[in-house]
């Protein structure tokens, strides 16, 4: 048995010596060697870059939903009521009226544009890789990105139940004002007469 491991290291030797002996014979190994070497350190970096990127969009995105979780549906409210209020308010100016309800539909919903650093490196090979970073504001150990903006949805149809909307004449008023004050074509604006 030992004659066997014997025989079976220098086999193995004997391959290994081989197959250095092939790798001497390349030419510009040392040029092939270097440019591995490289591509080896640029796969490294890229993938770290990229997982930093993506834990970092992961991150931005779940602060995003926290705070849009938390006010979005009543800042949604608030804006709906208000709308809803001063249309009110400006139908029951018009004379004989009456007693005015209002509803509306929005369309679209509410955008943020957020604040961003922006970072921009040059990689070795000449490439510009630039890096957004949200701006975030902590208040009571909350974080949450600031808001450069808030975009908020436009009126799609406005209903409108008014008393007295069974005289002619005083419909027609009421669509001309709510025409007026949210530029709608009168197919979007409906006036029932209410109780």
């Amino acid at each position: 048995m030992n004659n066997e491991e014997n025989n079976l290291k220098k086999s193995s030797f004997n391959f290994f010596k081989l197959f250095i002996s092939k790798i001497k014979k390349i030419k510009h190994l040392d040029i092939i060697l270097t440019v591995l070497f490289v591509a080896i350190i640029l796969l490294i970096y890229f993938s770290t870059f990229s997982s930093k990127t993506s834990s970092l969009n992961k991150q931005e995105n779940k602060v995003v939903v926290e705070n849009k979780e938390s006010s979005y549906t009543s800042e949604l409210y608030k804006y709906s009521k208000e709308i809803e209020d001063k249309i009110s308010h400006v139908v029951s100016s018009i004379k004989d009226a009456g007693k005015v309800e209002v509803a509306i539909k929005l369309s679209g919903e509410i955008e943020y544009v957020y604040a961003y650093t922006t970072k921009t490196e040059t990689l070795e090979n000449g490439t510009k890789v630039e890096t957004k970073t949200p701006i975030l504001i902590t208040k009571d150990n909350v974080s949450t990105p600031m808001v450069l903006q808030t975009i908020m949805p436009t009126v799609e149809r406005i209903i409108i139940f008014a008393s007295g909307a069974k005289n002619t004449n005083v419909k027609l008023d009421i669509l001309r004002a709510v025409q007026l004050l949210y530029d709608l074509p009168s197919s979007k604006i409906e006036i029932f007469a209410g109780n």
